[in-house]
């Protein structure tokens, strides 16, 4: 029952936004992060050659906490004119290697939990994660897009894994440079006994300035390593979500706190408080400054 009543209320969006709009509208199933398939609504304009993805799995939610179907409406118009593009995007960046590997970025996700994907997708398998590469398609940072590349892309570029996770390396630090932010400072609105307990932990959040697939900064090169030398010390990552992760010296964690008792948190995290497509991991990351090596 509540399957059909998701298929009507993606057709009943759709043709509302065919209708406001007038233009091509039509509903295409995205396999997304964790094996999720989310339904993206896609907006075909004449004048450019990409049209952002909207999708409307969230605003089904919405709709059942008892949004109203207008202002979902609404919402999602507001969405397409945020992220329209300014320019039509060069084709020839898939045509052309030399201008696609200047684009090429680093996305950092579960293994085991994404294997659907992993087979048609090139990947670099490190720890129980994987790396997966993105081409920046969009020279605005305020609207950053990207699309994923599969497998077919390497053998239009002649190109192998290697070669795009060389690429990435260099261009992730570049287009999505790491950010370390204090917890203290990010959460300000917290009581001054949960400050004091963050401050004697010192941890930080490790993102980007879009904080989005941040947590993708763990495997940058060396950054674990310049990380450590700040601290003086082996660094604990705990993955919050593909979007972040925490960092703190080894040397904080309380007694009492061992990292099964930190594995144990996260993944009642996980299963209470976040959205599926947003874990990147049920386990904390040790980061053994000596070795340059990390252990789960």
């Amino acid at each position: 029952m509540r399957y059909m009543r998701y298929q009507k209320f993606i057709e009943t969006v759709k043709e509302h936004i065919k209708q406001v709009l007038q233009k091509q509208v039509y509903v295409q199933p995205v396999l997304k992060n964790n094996g999720a398939i989310y339904d993206g609504l896609v907006i075909l304009d004449p004048t450019h050659n990409i049209s952002p993805t909207i999708y409307l799995n969230p605003y089904f939610h919405r709709y059942l906490d008892g949004v109203a179907m207008e202002d979902i409406y609404e919402d999602i118009l507001q969405v397409y004119q945020n992220n329209l593009p300014k320019d039509d995007f060069d084709i020839s960046v898939f045509q052309d290697y030399t201008k696609a590997k200047e684009r090429i970025v680093m996305k950092l996700i579960h293994a085991e939990r994404n294997q659907q994907l992993l087979q048609q997708v090139p990947h670099i398998q490190i720890y129980d994660l994987a790396i997966v590469f993105l081409c920046n398609i969009n020279d605005y940072m305020d609207t950053y897009a990207t699309i994923l590349i599969y497998n077919q892309h390497l053998k239009l570029w002649d190109v192998d894994t290697n070669a795009l996770y060389e690429a990435a390396k260099l261009n992730s630090k570049r287009i999505l440079p790491p950010r370390l932010d204090n917890l203290h400072d990010v959460f300000e609105h917290i009581t001054d006994e949960s400050l004091d307990f963050l401050e004697e932990l010192n941890i930080s959040i490790l993102t980007n300035p879009l904080k989005l697939y941040g947590a993708t900064c763990m495997v940058y090169p060396d950054l674990l390593g310049e990380i450590a030398d700040i601290y003086e010390d082996d660094v604990i990552i705990i993955p919050s979500s593909v979007h972040e992760v925490l960092v703190f010296p080894s040397k904080k964690l309380p007694d009492g706190y061992t990292l099964e008792y930190l594995n144990t948190m996260v993944e009642n995290v996980n299963e209470t408080e976040l959205p599926d497509i947003e874990i990147l991991s049920d386990h904390v990351y040790y980061y053994h400054r000596d070795t340059k090596e990390i252990t789960y």
